[in-house]
């Protein structure tokens, strides 16, 4: 069996993946567990199952999505777990974060250059995908999903109220893509927020066959390309 560990910074990045892993690539062959850390510093790291996909004599894949609560554990949550998952016999390690709000997009090389510097890389390889500036530009770029929040909500509608467009823009140049979200659906008089409810609404109205196919976000596009290798 392969298996597959993920850190991310929260409880949108988990759902996401989830959401995106099993509407991309099936749920037959497929076992994941999603889990909640907790600790650090002074305290013992530790996670707790939230929710597990039964692992059968058909599972070919186990996926492992940890959610860290919060970007600033990433990076010593994995070192914690990274002997754990090597003994388990974990293939790859890959940490999912955003870059806004503690980092400028002037700073994203010194982001990267954090995260990597000092973390073992033999025998398991740490990578870390940077949504840029938040996830929630992945969201703007699947345009569609629109009209599942609202009727008559679309790209069009948007750019003539707030002036850009998911459709044809690069979202990942947005500065605060999450605050984009939500200026969109105020104009349908709803809203977006971190709330689970929120961020579940939004995710499933979210084309992922369109996502797939067409990932413009390239950090998206990176994800895609490991999940496409694990799943090779």
């Amino acid at each position: 069996m392969k298996r597959i560990a993920f850190f991310v910074e929260g409880l949108t990045e988990q759902l996401f993946l989830i959401k995106f892993i099993e509407e991309a690539y099936g749920k037959t062959r497929i076992a994941i567990t999603s889990t909640k850390g907790m600790g650090g510093n002074k305290h013992s790291i530790s996670f707790t199952t939230i929710q597990a996909t039964s692992i059968t004599s058909k599972t070919e894949y186990y996926i492992l999505i940890n959610d860290c609560g919060g970007d600033g554990n990433l990076k010593s949550y994995i070192i914690d777990q990274r002997n754990n998952l090597l003994n388990k016999h974990y293939s790859k390690i890959i940490g999912i974060r955003d870059v806004y709000p503690s980092f400028s997009r002037a700073d994203i090389n010194k982001l990267k250059y954090g995260l990597y510097y000092g973390l073992p890389q033999t025998d398991i390889r740490t990578d870390f995908i940077l949504s840029v500036m938040e996830i929630e530009a992945w969201f703007l770029s699947e345009h569609t999903h629109f009209n599942r929040i609202d009727g008559s909500l679309n790209a069009e509608r948007i750019n003539s109220a707030l002036s850009f467009h998911p459709e044809n823009e690069d979202m990942e140049q947005r500065e605060n893509p999450a605050r984009d979200l939500h200026n969109s659906y105020q104009i349908v008089g709803k809203a977006y927020g971190k709330e689970r409810i929120r961020v579940e609404r939004t995710i499933n109205s979210l084309d992922f066959s369109h996502l797939y196919f067409n990932p413009k976000p390239s950090s998206l596009q990176i994800l895609k390309k490991e999940l496409d290798l694990f799943f090779d």
